[in-house]
């Protein structure tokens, strides 16, 4: 196994190198000037004059050869410091380190959410096949598949705003300060991306227990008299798993995107609001830093999720 894990953590690093050049590639051709953006600032009150805007891209470093400002970024992200945002004028890696606990904590609950529903609910769709219980979960799941993320957490904030007066509360408190304002900050946006969730892995589970409640095994347990509990949990449950663990870890890259639009919605202060923020001002360190993250994120949960099969079967072994 530890072969395998490092041979897996080696092609990671080449994927994150090829993430990082696309980015900084993608960031070079963007319409606009950094430095006239920051002299002239979003109201437009400041002045950029041309010794001006020479001297700031001379402190940025703006006017260097393009691969001498990829290698700077890409020795300063080995350091753990690549410089300042451009946007707030703090160290990205400070940033990152103060927005990045309310990022994971969202994709955390909103996977939590997701698979807690979703699983109960394709394994009592299959074994109820065609009942009225069945068609409920599928008009569920069906409904969560149709509609866009942006379009559900739109419709929470306007139904809460509307029919009960309520706005998101603005800032982030940490779940060990304060569990009940983390909790009522959290709730809405981690149920709105969970509601997708729940409606994919839904689906899956449908799919994988109708096909392993026909295999022979499951007809053999049902014929030994086995309760039924027990023949949906040990026999059928654990062996239609191995799909749904895959749908599951790359739902949960979807949530680590996902958070971007959610925290626009509710006005949470994570990593995906800086992210727009910083693309919208063009602050490209901020704006690399933050993608090479996001891709590393999701590699590791395709490793975790890969180290996760060996657990759930036993005939999986890694080389």
């Amino acid at each position: 196994m530890t072969r395998y894990v490092v041979s897996r953590l080696l092609s990671a690093g080449l994927s994150l190198i090829g993430v990082s050049i696309i980015i900084f590639v993608l960031m070079q051709i963007l319409p606009g000037d950094v430095a006239r953006t920051i002299l002239v600032g979003t109201s437009g009150e400041g002045s950029a004059t041309p010794e001006r805007l020479a001297a700031l891209r001379s402190e940025l470093g703006l006017n260097q050869p393009l691969h001498i400002q990829y290698l700077s970024w890409m020795v300063g992200l080995f350091r753990l410091d690549v410089g300042r945002s451009l946007t707030t004028g703090f160290p990205v890696f400070q940033e990152i380190q103060n927005r990045l606990p309310l990022t994971l904590e969202l994709s955390i609950l909103t996977v939590i959410f997701g698979t807690l529903l979703s699983i109960p609910m394709g394994v009592v769709s299959a074994i109820r096949q065609n009942t009225w219980v069945d068609h409920l979960m599928r008009i569920i799941s069906v409904a969560g598949v149709a509609m866009p993320i942006f379009w559900t957490g739109t419709l929470i904030v306007l139904v809460l705003a509307v029919g009960f007066h309520w706005l998101p509360p603005l800032g982030y408190v940490p779940p060990w300060r304060d569990p009940w304002a983390n909790f009522q900050q959290l709730i809405w946006p981690a149920l709105a991306l969970g509601y997708y969730h729940t409606a994919v892995v839904a689906r899956m589970t449908r799919s994988q227990m109708l096909e392993v409640l026909r295999q022979d095994y499951v007809r053999t347990a049902w014929a030994k008299g086995l309760r039924e509990r027990v023949v949906i949990s040990r026999h059928a449950l654990r062996n239609a798993l191995l799909p749904v663990v895959t749908l599951i870890s790359i739902q949960f890259s979807f949530s680590v995107g996902g958070t971007v639009i959610m925290e626009t919605l509710f006005f949470l202060p994570g990593i995906g609001k800086a992210l727009i923020d910083a693309i919208n001002f063009k602050d490209f360190p901020m704006v690399q830093t933050i993608i090479v993250l996001f891709a590393a994120m999701v590699l590791i949960i395709n490793l975790l999720t890969d180290l996760l099969y060996g657990a759930l079967d036993p005939r999986i072994t890694f080389k």
